[in-house]
């Protein structure tokens, strides 16, 4: 007689360990990408020197990504995942107002850093940013929900005047946006020689406020 709870133990096992072997593959081309992009940058690698690196063939690297754009729209996703990070630990002890200066700081300090040690992968993002890619964008939302959450924790403490927090995200992104978009970030001190990044965030929080500071 069939023992059902084996075959379907049996089962299990075989998915979660093509769950794991397609997932380390991934993980493997992602990696291979980042590597090759960090040298050449990503116009001068294609998926046959993605696959020549990995030492496999490239019908191989098309079985998990159908495209060079698939693979490097994830490796973008996974670089603003790990320079990005949404809500950073420690903001607890600043004011709603203190807070949302930190996080537009942090992120403009984040993409400062990545323009100038990994200029390459900067270049990457600068055309996901242009071209509008899916994991960019995906991005993007994200910055303003955090955005939108902390105008209105800051409504809710009386220390921003009542209004709309997703309208009020999106004209701060905008006002901001030289310090958010890789493809301005590098002019931003030859257009205003005059302002620093603390200077512009400030200016555009206080705009949010009750009253006078």
């Amino acid at each position: 007689m069939l023992d059902r709870g084996n075959c379907c133990s049996d089962m299990t096992q075989r998915r979660t360990s093509r769950q794991e072997s397609r997932g380390t593959n991934v993980a493997r081309i992602l990696s291979a990408a980042e590597t090759l992009c960090a040298i050449y940058g990503s116009g001068k690698t294609n998926v046959c020197d993605i696959a020549s690196y990995l030492k496999m063939s490239p019908a191989n690297v098309y079985r998990f990504f159908p495209s060079k754009l698939a693979i490097y729209d994830e490796l973008v996703a996974r670089v603003l995942q790990n320079n990005f990070p949404v809500m950073q630990p420690g903001y607890g002890r600043f004011t709603t107002a203190e807070t949302l200066r930190e996080f537009m700081l942090g992120l403009y300090r984040h993409s400062f850093a990545l323009m100038r040690n990994e200029g390459k992968i900067f270049e990457l993002l600068t055309v996901a940013d242009e071209e509008r890619w899916p994991a960019f964008e995906v991005h993007v939302k994200r910055v303003r929900a955090a955005v939108a959450e902390l105008i209105e924790e800051g409504i809710r403490a009386q220390e921003f005047r009542q209004q709309d927090s997703r309208r009020a995200a999106e004209c701060l992104c905008a006002s901001t946006a030289s310090l958010l978009e890789p493809k301005a970030i590098k002019n931003l001190h030859l257009r205003h020689p005059l302002i620093t990044p603390e200077d512009l965030i400030s200016f555009c929080v206080e705009a949010l406020r009750n009253g006078p500071s």
